[in-house]
């Protein structure tokens, strides 16, 4: 059942679940793009999360009840297999070593796995992007598997570097940029996810899956990677 709420002066709200679902991350991708195809001179922004589309609209050329009224009109005709979008595979090269997986050894002291074992398990599965964060290639991907999964710090770092890959709970991410943050960090890619390459502004849109695989410490630094 899907719910539309008012989201601020000049956005609204659409919910198209209360729970995480693998499903939903699509279906909400397909729906905004439904949207833009409907209402392209009426949307300033689209935000996709987990459950729900956070839809900004443009207060000049619509007003809350009209929009809300058509956007709920649309959700009662549309079903998810009537847009067709095409999600990609996103494969990055991670460098799993102690030296830029800050909280690798402790984290394999705690599940008491060997190192090995753990790049398996964090690279034998596709990761769905369930969400953007707070840059658009901050992607949020899940499910992690349960024998790796380890909450959040309790004090967050103030700088993680650029291109680290972290744990927190049932999800991974990389950072693309230094920032401060508390996930547990495991390794770290050598690619330039920052906006300075204005590809990246659509690296990662939701209902994409992600798969990491595993490089070598030469590797690593041959293509540019820091420690």
């Amino acid at each position: 059942m899907h719910k539309i709420i008012l989201a601020g002066e000049n956005s609204l709200l659409i919910y198209f679940g209360d729970k995480i679902d693998p499903e939903l991350p699509k279906n909400i991708a397909n729906f905004a793009n439904q949207l833009k195809n409907e209402f392209s001179e009426l949307i300033i922004n689209l935000t996709p999360s987990y459950t729900s589309l956070l839809v900004s609209y443009d207060l000049n050329k619509t007003s809350y009840p009209i929009f809300k009224s058509q956007v709920s009109t649309l959700l009662k005709q549309w079903t998810p297999a009537e847009v067709e979008q095409s999600f990609k595979v996103i494969h990055i090269p991670v460098y799993y070593g102690f030296e830029v997986g800050l909280d690798l050894e402790r984290l394999l002291a705690e599940k008491a796995l060997t190192l090995d074992e753990f790049i398996y398990i964090h690279t034998s599965q596709s990761y769905l992007v369930y969400a953007i964060g707070f840059s658009p290639v901050f992607a949020f991907l899940g499910e992690v598997d349960q024998q790796i999964q380890a909450p959040r710090l309790a004090t967050p770092r103030i700088k993680i570097p650029a291109g680290s890959v972290g744990i927190a709970d049932r999800q991974t991410a990389i950072y693309p940029t230094d920032s401060s943050g508390g996930w547990n960090i495991i390794g770290r890619t050598m690619l330039d996810l920052s906006l300075k390459n204005p590809d990246n502004l659509d690296k990662f849109k939701t209902g994409d899956q992600v798969e990491f695989y595993p490089i070598t410490r030469d590797e690593y630094l041959k293509y540019g990677g820091k420690l």
